[in-house]
């Protein structure tokens, strides 16, 4: 019978016992979790959600929300420099749906679903949010601004949109 052994658990039991890398054992983790009412007027529209360190490891980036349009919208997750966000933007864009695309803002309430994985798959669970957003050096500036960004929207309506987010450092 074949036994494979992650390498939390190969570092641990080894002779002598080696430190792990940061992300690969117990680590504590951020959660920023809230909700706001948002009514997002025309494509473009970007509804900031929280900062977070480009180094970090995002966990969960759980979301619900009400139908926030009358006929038909869509929203992307992902990325902003949050070195230059103001209140009035979420900053420049680095990966507009990094996280996830065209989630469907339109088609009635959504309840809390964790949209981590929508666009990048389970091989990307150990990158960090500059390699997420694709990224080839870590920035240097400090923090992306995590935003939904509004791709199609027709017939906009306000609601509510609730989010939680976990990661390490």
């Amino acid at each position: 019978m074949a036994h494979t052994e992650s390498l939390y658990i190969a570092a641990l039991t080894a002779t002598p016992t080696q430190r792990n890398k940061l992300h690969d054992g117990n680590t504590e983790s951020q959660i920023v979790a809230s909700n706001v009412e948002w009514a997002p007027a025309a494509d473009g529209d970007t509804l900031s959600i929280c900062r977070i360190p480009v180094n970090a490891k995002i966990l969960r980036c759980s979301l619900a929300y009400d139908d926030l349009a009358s006929t038909s919208g869509t929203a992307n997750l992902g990325f902003y420099a949050g070195n230059d966000a103001t209140p009035t933007s979420a900053g420049t864009l680095v990966d507009e749906d990094a996280l996830a695309t065209a989630l469907d803002i339109g088609g009635g309430a959504v309840a809390m679903t964790d949209q981590r994985y929508e666009v990048k798959g389970i091989e990307t669970t150990k990158q960090v949010a500059w390699e997420l957003a694709g990224l080839s050096a870590q920035p240097d500036y400090g923090d992306f601004t995590l935003a939904l960004t509004c791709a199609a929207l027709t017939g906009t309506q306000a609601g509510t949109v609730a989010w939680i987010v976990e990661f390490t450092l």
